[in-house]
């Protein structure tokens, strides 16, 4: 996946916060950091060099002063398409053969699986 998001200037990890923060206006990078499944000072750090990039804009929670909220920018929310063309593109390719109750299946032992760790 990284080979294909690197050309436009996308990883893994940002890949992640980007869909994360696509699925809701606005999160806690601790919140963001568990739905990624990285370490909250990894995320940090990850979410500093994003919001240099342009991609997120950082404040401090209203209702709590110790809290960093994350949100995208504009320019973070035009990523969302590129990052979701790539991905397409991959998945059409993984997936092109295997019929979609096979695939449901994969999804239910994935999600079982990550249950028990977590």
């Amino acid at each position: 996946m990284d080979a294909h998001l690197k050309p436009i200037g996308m990883d893994v990890p940002r890949w992640r916060v980007i869909n994360i923060l696509h699925e809701c206006e606005y999160a806690p990078i601790s919140r963001i950091a568990d739905l990624a499944v990285i370490r909250v000072s990894t995320m940090t750090k990850l979410i500093y060099r994003m919001e240099n990039e342009g991609l997120v804009e950082t404040c401090i929670s209203q209702a709590d002063g110790r809290v960093t909220e994350v949100r995208l920018t504009e320019k973070g929310g035009k990523a969302i398409d590129q990052i979701r063309a790539k991905a397409g593109l991959i998945f059409e390719r993984a997936f092109h053969d295997i019929p979609d109750d096979e695939i449901a299946t994969f999804m239910k032992l994935t999600r079982r699986i990550y249950d028990n760790i977590y």
